[in-house]
C-alpha cells in the first residue's frame, strides 16, 4: 500500500466495542489512496467537520447506512456531507478494497456540484462507468500525485483536480434521467444551491419546478428525506460556514450573502446547527475537524 509522508493511514477496527476512527482537519484537503484486505473499517458516528469522497478503483467496500449496507463497486463513489454518519469498510466476500478518498472543504462555487443521487441524508453515491469513470481516475491521479510531490501550492493543484471529479459527476446527476431521484426535486435542489443568497420561497420555487406547493413539498421530503425549507437552510448555511473560514466578510456581511436579513437570528441558527457562534466558528471548526 502506498504510504505517502504527507498522509494519514487508517486503522482497522476490528475488536468491540467498536471504537470510532480519529479524524484530522482537511484545510483544505488531505487525499490519499488504499489497497486494503478484509480487516479494513472506519467507523465515525457524528462524521466529519468536512466532505468526504470515496472512488472504488478495485475490489469493492460497503456503506453501513442504519441497517443496510450499499456495496462500493468499482467505478461507485460515495458523497458524505459534514455532519453524516461515516460507516465503511471493504467488502467480506471480495477481500480487498482499492479506494481512493479525499476529504475536503469545498470552494464556494462548487455548490451545485455536491447534489447527488442520495441514498440516505446528507450521503450520495454515483455510479460512473464509460469515459466519465476513466476521466476521473485521471483526474484523481493528478490529485494523489500533487499530494505525493507536496511543493508549492500543491494543495491548489489538487483541489483543481478534485474539481474537475466533481464537474464529471455533475454531469451525470445532472441529467433528466437521474437515477433514483425525481428529475423535479433535482431542479429544486441545483436551484437552491446556485441561489443561496435568494430568501426561501416555497411558492416560486415548486412553480419553478413544475408543481403545486404542497406537491412539491410532498415529494421533496419523500426523494430527499427532508423539507425544502430545511434543505434550504441546511445548504446556506454550509456556505455560510465557508465563508466564515476562507475570507474576512463580517458575520453581518456572511449572513445577508446567504439570505438572512437579520444576521442575529442567521447568529442562533448557525449555532444551532454547528454548535457555536458564526464568530467562534474559525477556532472551533477550522483546523479541529475533518478527517
Amino acid at each position: 500500500m502506498d504510504c505517502p509522508a504527507k498522509s494519514m493511514d487508517y486503522p482497522a477496527m476490528s475488536t468491540l466495542p467498536r471504537a470510532i476512527t480519529p479524524s484530522v482537519g482537511a484545510d483544505p484537503i488531505i487525499c490519499n489512496e488504499f489497497r486494503q484486505g478484509r480487516g479494513y473499517t472506519n467507523w465515525r458516528p457524528h462524521g466529519s467537520g468536512d466532505w468526504l469522497l470515496i472512488v472504488t478503483r478495485h475490489g469493492a467496500g460497503r456503506v453501513r447506512i442504519k441497517d443496510r449496507d450499499i456495496l462500493l463497486a468499482p467505478g461507485d463513489a460515495v458523497l458524505f456531507a459534514p455532519g453524516a454518519s461515516q460507516d465503511y469498510s471493504s467488502d467480506q466476500k471480495t477481500g480487498h478494497w482499492h479506494l481512493r478518498w479525499a476529504h475536503f472543504r469545498p470552494r464556494p462555487h462548487w455548490r451545485p456540484w455536491l447534489m447527488w443521487p442520495q441514498v440516505a441524508p446528507q450521503v450520495g453515491k454515483v455510479s460512473l462507468g464509460g469515459p466519465a469513470e476513466i476521466s476521473v481516475h485521471t483526474a484523481l491521479d493528478r490529485m494523489l500525485t500533487a499530494n505525493r510531490l507536496g511543493g508549492p501550492a500543491w494543495e491548489d493543484l489538487a483541489m483543481n483536480a478534485l474539481e474537475e471529479v466533481l464537474l464529471w459527476t455533475f454531469r451525470l446527476t445532472s441529467s433528466e434521467t437521474l437515477a433514483g431521484v425525481d428529475a423535479r426535486v433535482q431542479r429544486g435542489a441545483h436551484y437552491l444551491a446556485a441561489h443561496p443568497n435568494e430568501p426561501f420561497n416555497l411558492d416560486k420555487l415548486a412553480a419553478y419546478c413544475g408543481l403545486s406547493p404542497s406537491r412539491f413539498s410532498h415529494l421533496f421530503r419523500s426523494e430527499l428525506g427532508t423539507t425544502p425549507q430545511r434543505f434550504s437552510e441546511k445548504l446556506r448555511l454550509d456556505f455560510a460556514l465557508q465563508l466564515l473560514l476562507q475570507t474576512n466578510l463580517s458575520v453581518g456581511d456572511i449572513a445577508a450573502e446567504v439570505g438572512f436579513a437579520d444576521a442575529l437570528y442567521f447568529s442562533r441558527r448557525f449555532r444551532l446547527a454547528f454548535g457555536c457562534a458564526p464568530s467562534e466558528a474559525p477556532v472551533k471548526l477550522g483546523a479541529t475537524k475533518g478527517n
